[in-house]
């Protein structure tokens, strides 16, 4: 029974990558990157905690261009309920999460605005920035499973964007700050099977997709008035619906001490077009790190 389920789950993920990968019209971009995220939790109950996570990654390669440096930063923070009960843990948590975007490499980096526009209602100048950042709530309903040294994870994620400063020019009766704020929700979900070697070590195959489910109002409406083509979807801001992303990850954790674990995996993330679910754009592989440190403010262990 084991042995199917690996294999069922193994031939699922290698299905999606294989179809996803023959929709490229043409070669993709390929990219290597480093990602580190720290991830702290602070227990004040059995049940209840609170995390907080920076994270940050760098890109030190790219086919066609040069490498980017320091491309994103990411930070996590918010509270955890855990239910535990026989084989099943069941957890629900509610974060804030802030994500930032140095603009480099692909996007000309300039200290001076070359092409200003100005917004006839405010009679102001705007200029595209060459550092973007959004906010998010996100909701993540999980389940574990174990069975002897086994354990079946999955994890959903709620990612709700209400502001983005990716959009910078107004766009027909739409401001600026219409633009900005709004409301558009990405489903990501994460199936992962571990199995535990030793009571300190466990190794991992996970997948992921990011699905766009709720399209945000005014950005979605957005297009160029020559081409025709959606201008407000970026994976920066607000997106389309459907299939954007997916992620593979194959790695291990570490029990360093009982409040120290590190789990490093290689990644490999399949990016489609912001308004084309069947053409790939990029695929990135990456070294992705987590460091997590726990601590805890009850006596219990």
């Amino acid at each position: 029974m084991k042995k199917l389920l690996v294999l069922g789950i193994s031939v699922v993920a290698l299905t999606a990558l294989a179809g996803v990968a023959r929709a490229a019209d043409v070669p993709t971009k390929q990219e290597g990157r480093i990602w580190v995220d720290t991830n702290m939790v602070l227990a004040f109950s059995p049940n209840w905690s609170l995390t907080t996570m920076p994270g940050g990654r760098v890109e030190y390669a790219r086919s066609r261009e040069g490498s980017a440096g320091v491309q994103f930063f990411e930070f996590f923070f918010g509270p955890n309920y855990t239910y535990k009960t026989g084989d099943f843990t069941i957890k629900g948590s509610l974060w804030y999460y802030y994500m930032g975007y140095p603009q480099r490499g692909r996007e000309t980096e300039s200290l001076v605005c070359t092409s200003p526009v100005l917004n006839p209602k405010t009679d102001a100048t705007y200029c595209g920035s060459t550092y973007n950042f959004s906010h998010n709530l996100e909701i993540i309903p999980s389940v574990e499973y174990r069975f002897g040294r086994w354990s079946l994870y999955d994890r959903l994620i709620l990612h709700n964007t209400f502001y983005a400063d990716v959009y910078s020019q107004p766009s027909g009766a739409l401001s600026i700050s219409d633009q900005r704020w709004g409301w558009g929700t990405v489903i990501r979900e994460l199936l992962q099977l571990r199995y535990s070697v030793t009571d300190r070590t466990g190794v991992f195959v996970s997948d992921e997709l990011f699905l766009g489910a709720i399209e945000d109002g005014d950005t979605s409406g957005m297009t160029n008035p020559t081409t025709g083509a959606h201008t407000g979807y970026t994976p920066l801001g607000y997106w389309k619906s459907g299939l954007r992303y997916n992620r593979t990850y194959l790695g291990f954790d570490y029990k360093v001490t009982p409040n120290l674990t590190i789990a490093p995996s290689y990644m490999i993330e399949i990016g489609l077009s912001p308004t084309d679910s069947t053409d790939v754009t990029d695929i990135a592989h990456t070294l992705f790190m987590v460091v997590t440190i726990s601590a805890a403010t009850f006596g219990g262990k």
